[in-house]
């Protein structure tokens, strides 16, 4: 199979910032470039392009192409045979974007191109829709072949691959995503198919946040269940309407505005009366003792949430799910999908400008 991986992964990054080699495992390279010598050891025709190969230490330069890995600073060459266009691209600044509408016209009849863990699959093939309907490119697959590890780490067992599943209109094939799989598994890695949906929630780092929120819900299950009796129904909805609050809070107004609007005082006296049993309660036991000790943990954004002041009124309550369904309703299939498109990239982009700050 012909792969190119866009993308090195930063040297600088992994080994000095993070200190991957001390507090992982693994040695250089690390990222995008050890995928892309797993792949060629796999059998696979790789090749990686990135703008600052000659950056690159010649030690580490040269690891990678002993292991066949046709190094290059050429994207459109590098996509001229590629049936697999991996984007291992910094978040920052669409740099993705600009490398993907780029490559596009140049892959091969039923290539499929995948993001990695700095882009969500959906926000960039809502981007491509112009280039992909200008260019006459509806046979490219879009999915992902997330590490949801370090490349080059012994953690990086697997691989997350994006599916249709949920999504209203298909944006990879049944043979794309076996090629995919083929492709991980050649590696000696785990090929977990997921909603594309839900690749980042599940691979990205915030997992942490994702299983937190998830092993809360089962306790709080549990709980109203065997102790508090109280219907599914009635459960099913305050967990809906908890998590639904806390992703408006944190997209609209930041974490300071979460803090500050939930009130830290009243969550405190709350979740201590919600303690009914503390061997059944252990994950909301330890939400009580973060919650006592959040003033020395997060310091700087308590001091942020203190100078807080919304600036506009926002919906905080509605589940999102039931208000797409409504606006299907009023405006019709096809101009939701351009207001859903729309608000993809409208919500990486203010995400995007965040993290130049």
């Amino acid at each position: 199979m012909r792969v190119t991986v866009y993308g090195f992964g930063s040297l600088n990054y992994y080994s000095n910032k993070l200190n991957v080699p001390e507090k992982l495992g693994g040695e250089p390279p690390y990222g995008g470039s050890a995928m892309a010598v797993e792949f060629a050891k796999a059998g696979h025709d790789v090749t990686l392009s990135d703008p600052n190969i000659d950056k690159v230490p010649d030690e580490i330069r040269k690891k990678v192409e002993d292991a066949g890995v046709k190094l290059t600073t050429d994207d459109i060459e590098a996509a001229k045979e590629a049936e697999v266009a991996i984007l291992f691209t910094p978040f920052r600044g669409g740099v993705t974007f600009k490398i993907a509408e780029t490559i596009l016209p140049y892959l091969v009849e039923n290539a499929v191109i995948c993001t990695t863990c700095t882009m969500s699959i959906l926000v960039l093939n809502s981007y491509l829709q112009n280039a992909i309907f200008l260019e006459g490119r509806e046979d490219i697959g879009f999915s992902t072949m997330h590490p949801a590890a370090i490349p080059g780490t012994p953690q990086h067992k697997h691989y997350l691959i994006a599916t249709n599943e949920l999504l209203r209109k298909p944006i990879v094939t049944e043979e794309q995503i076996e090629k995919l799989k083929k492709l991980a598994t050649d590696t000696g890695k785990e090929a977990y198919l997921l909603p594309a949906e839900l690749v980042s929630p599940v691979g990205d780092m915030g997992i942490v946040t994702t299983a937190i929120a998830f092993a809360g819900a089962i306790e709080y299950y549990k709980v109203s269940r065997d102790i508090l009796k109280t219907k599914r129904s009635m459960t099913e909805f305050q967990i809906a309407q908890s998590l639904q609050v806390i992703s408006s809070l944190v997209t609209k107004y930041g974490l300071e505005g979460l803090i500050k609007l939930l009130n830290v005082d009243a969550m405190k006296a709350s979740l201590q009366s919600m303690i009914l049993d503390k061997n059944e309660q252990p994950l909301t036991v330890t939400a009580s003792k973060l919650l006592e000790k959040i003033e020395e943990t997060i310091p700087e954004l308590i001091k942020e949430a203190e100078n807080f002041s919304p600036s506009e009124p926002t919906y905080t309550s509605a589940p999102s799910p039931m208000l797409v369904e409504h606006m299907e309703d009023l405006v019709g299939d096809d101009v939701l999908k351009g207001i859903l498109r729309e608000s993809w990239k409208k919500f990486y982009e203010n995400v995007s400008e965040r993290n130049k700050e």
